[in-house]
């Protein structure tokens, strides 16, 4: 039978340590020749499949539409060939429009048109819990950021009247932001007018644009982006990051108290309305039809109904009862809900399924402490030479900073390894568990005690002529498209 093989690798370190390519191409050719499998070509990716779009893998989605006479794609495990659901579905369109078979080799498994649903649904949720594991892996990059964050260090692009700057301190790159003598002083001035409360945000964005203040790439600042400036704390030495407010080590632009005055301008002519009771889903949904917020109200004594606010007029979106939102919120919750025996095969599946992933994290942690240990060592031994007189002052100092610098990559680069592989396998098994019991929690409580689980479930959602339309957290939008799609069966 013709084929082809695919292999992939997930970094540029898998493939100049020859960890991965190698030992995937022979698993192949082998399998291929004791099962009288024609090998016509081979496609082999290296870089991450975090998006859709890698290379090799579209020209050999390319190469199979043109030569339809390939029946077969040999891979060595589901996350080598996909790591996410746009790929799972160009598949699922070859096996059926082509006939042609998925062959995993290390997982036993050959997947095709004929393949029962439930098998089809474990290679879905193999995909996309290791698009997870990329998550979980560029969350640590946030991790590096919000330890930035906790030390008073804005660590993001600067805001108008800021710019971006760094410097180097022992053996550290510090990034940090500091004044923008050009736009500093225009951020300021409008601060000034807009707390007079004389002034609109149309004409303090008129006034700001005569003044000389452009965007960094020249064009002009408009309302939206002045109307954020104003609301920023970053401009009296605080800043947001993560939902949390830091005070930052950068210096203020304003006062704290011009800052407040220009809130309190704000409030002026737009205050809010103060919601007398809680209401369930408060907070929950936004109107599809003009963005606003949902309220809710009491009518008649008892019954509860929720509608657009009309912040922005007169809004001809109906009312909904609770009731029906209750029923509609339980259709939401169903659709990430996985039964006892899919929970069961699916957490076997996921452990077999990245065993090789954490072996080869295990070994690129013993090649990185075994740098880590060098490179200590040298620094010791060159401080005993300094003080031995064999080296000069300044071949000291120049060496230790590389060195330090070096060593201070590596141990980032190990706690990141470190991180990613104690939370990965504990976050997708409670990621299962949640999905598997979410239902029955939610049928068994009231519409007081849903909010909190639809807030760790859902981001948001839209709510337009009494239809409601979920936005699902991560990875839970996944699960959610995954289990209805027809690719997993029903």
């Amino acid at each position: 039978m013709n084929s082809i093989i695919y292999a992939r690798v997930s970094s540029k370190e898998q493939e100049q340590e020859g960890y991965s390519i190698p030992a995937q191409i022979k698993l192949l050719n082998d399998y291929a020749l004791n099962n009288d499998y024609k090998v016509i070509k081979e496609f082999i990716d290296v870089e991450t499949a975090k998006r859709a779009g890698r290379e090799n893998f579209n020209l050999m989605i390319d190469f199979l539409k043109r030569t339809p006479h390939i029946k077969a794609i040999l891979c060595e495990k589901t996350d080598r060939l996909s790591r996410n659901f746009r790929d799972i579905a160009i598949l699922d369109d070859l096996m059926h429009q082509q006939d042609l078979s998925i062959i995993l080799v290390k997982e036993n498994t050959t997947l095709s048109k004929n393949s029962k649903s439930h098998e089809k649904f474990i290679f879905g949720i193999k995909a996309l819990m290791a698009k997870n594991y990329i998550d979980n892996l560029s969350e640590e990059t946030k991790k590096g950021q919000l330890e930035k964050a906790a030390q008073g260090i804005y660590p993001a692009l600067a805001p108008l009247g800021y710019k971006n700057s760094e410097a180097k301190k022992d053996g550290k790159i510090l990034r940090y932001i500091e004044i923008d003598d050009q736009r500093a002083p225009i951020i300021q001035k409008v601060f000034r007018l807009y707390a007079t409360g004389d002034y609109s945000l149309g004409l303090v964005t008129k006034k700001a644009y005569e003044e000389g203040l452009r965007n960094k790439d020249g064009a002009k600042v408009g309302k939206a982006t002045l109307h954020k400036t104003l609301h920023n704390p970053i401009y009296y030495g605080s800043f947001i990051w993560g939902g949390k407010l830091y005070q930052g080590s950068h210096t203020a632009l304003v006062s704290k108290e011009l800052f407040d005055a220009v809130q309190e301008a704000f409030n002026a002519h737009n205050k809010p309305k103060q919601t007398k009771k809680y209401f369930a889903y408060s907070g929950l949904m936004v109107c599809g039809k003009c963005g606003c917020a949902i309220t809710a109200e009491i009518q008649k004594g008892k019954y509860i109904y929720y509608h657009c606010t009309g912040f922005k007029g007169k809004c001809s979106d109906k009312f909904i009862r609770e009731e029906e939102l209750t029923h509609q919120f339980a259709d939401v919750v169903k659709k990430v809900h996985i039964d006892d025996n899919t929970l069961s095969a699916v957490k076997q599946a996921l452990l077999d399924s990245h065993k090789d992933e954490l072996e080869f994290h295990k070994k690129r942690l013993d090649i990185l402490t075994a740098q880590k240990t060098k490179l200590e060592n040298r620094l010791h031994q060159i401080y005993i030479d300094k003080i031995d007189g064999k080296v000069t002052e300044e071949f000291f100092d120049k060496t230790t900073d590389q060195w330090q610098e070096e060593l201070n990559e590596i141990k980032s680069a190990i706690a990141k390894h470190e991180n990613a592989d104690s939370n990965y396998l504990a976050q997708g098994l409670h990621i299962l568990e949640l999905c598997n019991k979410a239902y029955s929690l939610y049928l068994r409580q009231s519409p007081a005690k849903h909010a909190k689980l639809l807030q760790y479930l859902l981001s948001n959602c839209t709510l337009i002529d009494g239809t409601l339309t979920p936005t699902y957290r991560k990875p839970f939008d996944l699960m959610a498209k995954g289990l209805s799609c027809q690719l997993w069966g029903e």
